[in-house]
Formats: C-alpha cells, sequence, structure tokens
C-alpha cells in the first residue's frame, strides 16, 4: 500500500476562502472581489479572537531584554499579549583576549563601562574574542551595546560568528538586518551553543560597528520575578527605587503593545530579563500566504469561516426580509357596521423565524 510518507501539508488563505464558499452553497469562482475581501476580514477576526479562547500554545514567545540602569519601564514586541513568566538573569563573563579588524580602542569593549565605546575606522568590520584552544568557552548568550553618535537609532546587518581555530568561521546566529539603538543592548541566546576557542560579531551592508561593549555569556542564572496587579503596583511608595535586583513586575496591557513596569529599578547595566508571553496569532496575509495555525484546526477554521460567511452573504438578509414582512388580519366586524378594520401591524420575532430553520440540516447550507 502507497503513502504519502508526508506531513503538515498547509493551505493557503484562498484556498481556505474557496472552501468556505462552497460550504455555504456558493461555488469559489462566483465570488466578487469584494466577497473575497470580505471573507479575507471575516478571516482575520476569527483569528484574533483565538486569544480569548486561551493560549495557543504555538503562539509563546521568549524575548530576552538587556535591562539599563534607572530604567523601570520596557515595552513588549508586537503581537504581545500576555505574560507566562518573567524571569531576572544574571551571567558570568570569561576573560578573553578581545580584537577589532578595523582599529578603534578595543578596550573600551569589555571595560565594563557604558559611557566608553570603540568604533572602528571602517566598514563591514568584525570584533573578536579568544579564549585560546585549550580553554573552549560555551557560550549561551551574546550581546552587544551599540554607539550611535548623537544617541540615535540605525539598521545593523549583524552575524555571530564561530570558530575552532580563529581561521574558519561558522555563522553561529544571523540576526539579519536589525533595529539598533544607542546604549541599548541587543541580547541573543544561543541553542544550542557552541564550545569553542573563538566568537566574534560581524556587521556587514556597508556600515561601520561602534560598540560600548561586547559580551559573551555563559552560566546563567535565573531567578522568577513575582506579577503585581495595578492595585499592588500604584500603591507602592517609591517606585524609582533602585536596586540591584528587580523581583516584582506589573504588566499594563497597554496598545499597541504592552509594558512592564519592575520594581525596584534596577542599578545593574550587565544583566538581563527573560520574558516567555502569548501572543496573537499572525495577521492575515496576502491571498497566497498561509495562516500560523496547526495543521489539524484547518477543519475547524473552514467551518468557522463558513459560518461567518454565511452570516454576511445570506442569513442577514433572509432575516432583515422576515423580520420587516407585515402580517395582517381581519378583526371581528363591528356590530354596527359592516366595515373591516386591519389588525394593528407587527413585526416577527427572531424566535418566528428560527422555527421555519431546518436544524438537522448543516447551518451554512440551510438557505441555499
Amino acid at each position: 500500500m502507497a503513502y504519502s510518507d508526508t506531513y503538515g501539508q498547509t493551505y493557503n488563505v484562498q484556498t481556505l476562502i474557496d472552501h468556505g464558499a462552497r460550504r455555504c452553497g456558493k461555488l469559489a469562482e462566483e465570488l466578487t472581489s469584494e466577497q473575497v475581501l470580505s471573507s479575507r476580514q471575516s478571516l482575520g477576526f476569527l483569528l484574533s479572537n483565538l486569544i480569548n479562547r486561551g493560549i495557543q500554545y504555538w503562539c509563546i514567545s521568549k524575548e530576552v531584554i538587556g535591562l539599563t540602569p534607572n530604567k523601570y519601564q520596557y515595552t513588549l514586541p508586537d503581537g504581545a499579549v500576555d505574560t507566562l513568566n518573567v524571569l531576572y538573569r544574571t551571567l558570568s563573563r570569561p576573560d578573553g583576549a578581545y580584537t577589532s579588524s578595523a582599529g578603534g580602542t578595543v578596550a573600551n569593549l569589555y571595560d565594563g563601562d557604558t559611557s566608553t565605546f570603540t568604533q572602528q575606522t571602517s566598514a563591514n568590520g568584525s570584533f573578536t574574542v579568544n579564549y585560546g584552544v585549550t580553554n573552549p568557552i560555551y557560550a549561551g548568550s551574546i550581546g552587544f551595546l551599540p554607539y550611535i553618535s548623537g544617541g540615535g537609532s540605525a539598521t545593523w546587518n549583524i552575524s555571530l560568528q564561530y570558530s575552532s581555530d580563529g581561521v574558519t568561521y561558522s555563522t553561529l546566529q544571523n540576526l539579519g538586518a536589525i533595529a539598533v539603538t544607542d546604549n541599548t543592548w541587543v541580547w541573543t541566546d544561543i541553542d544550542p551553543g557552541q564550545s569553542v576557542a573563538f566568537y566574534r560579531i560581524v556587521i556587514s551592508g556597508g556600515a561601520t560597528l561602534a560598540l560600548r561593549e561586547g559580551y559573551i555569556g555563559n552560566n546563567s542564572t535565573e531567578v522568577m520575578m513575582s506579577r503585581l496587579n495595578r492595585d499592588d503596583y500604584t500603591n507602592l511608595p517609591n517606585k524609582n527605587f533602585t536596586a540591584n535586583q528587580p523581583f516584582q513586575f506589573w504588566f499594563d496591557r497597554t496598545i499597541p503593545n504592552p509594558t512592564l513596569y519592575l520594581w525596584p529599578t534596577p542599578s545593574n547595566a550587565f544583566v538581563q530579563m527573560t520574558v516567555w508571553y502569548s501572543t496573537q496569532v499572525m495577521d492575515v496575509g496576502a491571498l497566497t500566504d498561509e495562516l500560523q495555525i496547526p495543521q489539524r484546526w484547518y477543519e475547524a477554521i473552514v467551518f468557522m469561516l463558513a459560518h461567518r460567511m454565511s452570516l454576511e452573504w445570506i442569513e442577514l438578509v433572509i432575516w432583515k426580509r422576515w423580520r420587516t414582512s407585515i402580517c395582517t388580519k381581519p378583526s371581528r366586524k363591528s356590530a354596527t357596521s359592516h366595515q373591516s378594520t386591519l389588525h394593528p401591524t407587527y413585526r416577527r420575532t427572531q424566535d418566528d423565524y428560527s422555527s421555519l430553520l431546518d436544524t438537522r440540516q448543516t447551518p451554512y447550507r440551510r438557505y441555499v
């Protein structure tokens, strides 16, 4: 017996709309451009509502945030809905020999002083740290603190690389084009990592690398932070109180991005916060795009979409016509007059309307 020997077949947005239309009793080729647009928007409404039914476990993300001294407010990425775990993290920083491919004061890269910086003298350079071939280091997290002249922001193409001999390098993590801001850490967890002697941060695309600090971290320690509600946080007497380690947070559901408020305010520039959070299902893109849902959900999504499509295309029109229909019946003739009068008009109720539906049929085909 022959099987496909494949798993995880996917379908694009257009295919799901076509199936939804057919389940409403309408051929896909009969759909107008307005109906396709309406169906695509209904699909978006449907997906955005899923988070109200509980956490979608394939929509859980992790964000590693470098804490900034005297800053207690941190914004989560787009799509974040709620926090699941928030942890305070510290790292060890093994000693190594730092070098630059294009000049600069390399000692400033690891001096522990975020007010100094190292700026290379030419584009497309790299900073390398050598731990020695006899003392390889397993890097669990790599971070760098950018320096942008004037305190602004820029877009850098960054690649994190490793080597066992300092000659042949492989890509550990390609960050691609990322937005960087002066004096704001960029951290990347390496999973799985490599136990090697050489690590380097490489910039490309014609930009010049300038860093306040570079950090190869290992032996991380994480401590769970407790969550406060709004009343607990607002009742804190000194919200700007500083300490080396924050141990509480308030999650503020601001729009468009939720915000974390830490307490006490951190004072250490070389620590992190690890945030596990739930997200929305990604938006519906073009008709040729796929949805961010598991394969086992396609049938349910098509049926829910078909229901919404039927409400817009058929049921609403029939209901309006039915509800506004007028029934009349003669009243008893008056003993003194042979004239007949009409009983006051009344509108039929939704119960009257619903009683006519054949509930034994699929609800999406009952009007066809």
